[in-house]
Order: structure tokens, then sequence, then C-alpha cells
């Protein structure tokens, strides 16, 4: 199965922001410990202003990280709008690992030059391991730890220090070999996990979404109609007399009703209409930014088509969403005009609040 390159982005993204714990901690510790190095061979002034510098930028990660796990929460995130908190993943990123390359170019001896340097290879390595998931912020980080690396090494002059200089850069080509790696590993992963999710969330038989995907696009549908104060309606739609079909012509027949009929369904509803198999003979239609006229038209294409292209009648109930009505509340209202359409003589349709006047599909 595909996966949307959005829903990569947004499951990759995510997890990407799940390392910060990891990362403050590690980042911290070595900022603190890398001071209490230093102050044996720097001025103390410098020492404590380069330790608090190092120190403040991890606050820009931390309320970054903060307001995209409320966001998420708040399903402001989605993976239509998910790219730009890479971005400023790559940024909060950037400026700390920079404030520790920094420390390459203070005037400290050789030896704590060298120590120095294990220090950010270790940091290199942290940064891949825990931003596997973003090229773009692997490949910042590399140049920004092996390049000055490389530049502070050449700078020495002697040729220990110059030959460390090209292991530095041997160094960062292996570590970008990883890193590629890892990242196809992860995106690999990512993308079975997706498959499997979407999988789990489609009816075999149809191609639909069963229970469990309307269920999971309720949590997106829902508080997006209601901030932006748009309704969204419903449509159950059941095959009239099923049973009796499947008696008459076998199951195999059945079932291609069924299939012929979702796909009519399918066919006319909108971009955006989540079409789903909600029981056995029994279709639900989600019409977000959806007013009465709305499921009426979409009402009428669908019997249409299904009386077009396939050799069954269906029955249908319509609802509106209101603020005070909860999912389950306006599926019963819609079941309760689908009772209704049945009760009148099938093959029509009835809208929730109107079922004593019939409701004709305009063939």
């Amino acid at each position: 199965m595909s996966v949307d390159q959005q829903q990569l982005n947004y499951e990759r993204i995510r997890l990407l922001y799940s390392a910060m714990d990891r990362i403050l901690i590690g980042g911290v510790s070595l900022a603190l410990f890398m001071g209490i190095i230093l102050v044996e061979h720097l001025e103390m002034k410098l020492v404590i202003t380069w330790t608090g510098i190092t120190l403040l930028l991890y606050v820009p990660r931390v309320l970054v990280t903060r307001m995209f796990n409320k966001k998420v929460n708040d399903k402001e995130i989605n993976p239509s709008n998910i790219l730009l908190w890479e971005n400023l993943w790559l940024i909060t990123t950037t400026m700390a690992l920079a404030a520790f390359s920094s420390l390459l170019f203070f005037p400290i001896e050789n030896e704590q030059l060298i120590i120095i340097s294990v220090f950010l290879i270790a940091l290199a390595a942290g940064s891949i391991m825990n931003c596997a998931t973003s090229t773009s912020t692997v490949i910042a980080s590399g140049i920004i730890i092996f390049a000055p690396l490389v530049v502070r090494f050449l700078q020495v002059g002697e040729q220990n220090f110059t030959a460390l200089a090209f292991f530095f850069i041997a160094c960062s080509a292996m570590f970008a070999n990883y890193a590629m790696g890892l990242n196809k590993s992860m995106v690999e992963n990512i993308q079975l996990k997706i498959s499997s999710e979407q999988d789990s969330l489609k009816d075999p038989l149809t191609g639909l979404y069963n229970r469990r995907g309307l269920y999971f696009y309720l949590d997106k549908i829902i508080p997006q109609s209601l901030r932006n104060n748009k309704p969204f309606g419903i449509i159950i739609i059941d095959i009239d007399n099923f049973k009796n079909y499947n008696d008459n012509f076998g199951h195999r027949t059945g079932d291609e009703a069924l299939t012929s009929t979702a796909a009519c369904i399918e066919k006319e509803g909108r971009d955006g209409d989540l079409v789903v198999r909600y029981g056995g003979e029994e279709f639900l239609v989600v019409l977000p930014n959806s007013h009465e006229d709305m499921l009426i038209e979409v009402s009428d294409r669908i019997f249409k088509s299904i009386r077009s292209n396939t050799d069954v009648t269906v029955s249908a109930g319509l609802a509106i969403h209101q603020p005070d009505l909860n999912f389950a509340q306006l599926v019963d209202l819609a079941d309760e005009a689908l009772y209704a359409a049945k009760h009148a003589g099938r093959n029509q349709y009835k809208i929730a609040g109107q079922q004593q006047g019939m409701v004709e599909p305009a063939y």
C-alpha cells in the first residue's frame, strides 16, 4: 500500500519531537561537564558566559517542543501543516550545536582541543541517533560540528593535527553514510506502521473505511467543524431487502452488489467526504462543511448512480450535526430517518426531523 507523503511527514516529525527529553538531558549535562573541564584552562567569566549562553539556547527548543505537543493534542497540527515544525526544530538544533562548536575557537591548549573534539564527535553521534527522521537536521548537524573541527585542526599547523583533520573528514563521510542508512530504515518502519494502521481501518471487501476508520477520522472532523462553526452532515444508506437478495442470488452475487453499491456511493461523494461500510449492508457518509441542501444533492446523485449501475435499491436517512449533539446521537437521528424511509416503502431517503413528509430522490 502506498503511503501518503503528508502522513509520512506527520509521523516522522512527531517521532523527531519525541526525542526532546533525551536531547535536553544529554545537552545540558554535556554543557555543564565541559564547563567544569574548561574552568581550569580559561577565565572563569568566559566559561560562565559560554555555559550560560549554551544552556539558554536550549530554552527555545523546550518552548517549541511544548508548543508542538500542545498543538498536536489540540488537533491544530496535521499532516498538511507539520513541515513548518521541522524547520523550527532545525533552527533550534543548529543554534545549540553552534554553541558547542564555538569552543574550538577559544584560546585553549592543543590537549584541551583534542578533548573537546572527542565530546563534539559524541555530540554528533547523539544528534544523528535522535534526529535520524529528519535528513535536513542530520546534514546541518554534521556540517556545524565537523566543518569547524576540520578548520580548527588545520589551523594548528602541526602534522598530527592535519592528519586528524583528514580523519574528521573521513568520520563525517562515515557518519553521513550511517545517518542516511538509519534515516532510510526509520522511514521504512514508519511507512510500514502507517500501512498497517491504514489496512486496519479499511473494509477488505469494499475498500471503504470501517467503523474503526470512521472514529479515527471523526477525531479530526468534529473539532475542526466546531472551531470553524461549520456544521457537518451524515447519510446512512442501507440496501433494501439484502437478506432476500443474498438468499435468492447467493453470497458471491451479494458481495458484488455490496462492492458496486460502495463504488457508487464513493464516486458520487465530494472530495473530503468520508465513506464508511458501517455494517453488513449499511453504509455511512460523513460530509464536512455541509448544510441540508448539500446532503440532499449528494443523496440524489448516489440514488441515481445506484439505480443506473446496480440491480438493488437503497433507503437512506440524513441528519445535520448540531452543537448540542454528540456523534452517537447524530447517528441515532439518521437511523430514525432511515427506518422511516424503510417504513414508507423503501427506495427513498428521509431527513431527520422531517420524517412525516416523503422525500423522493430526484432522479
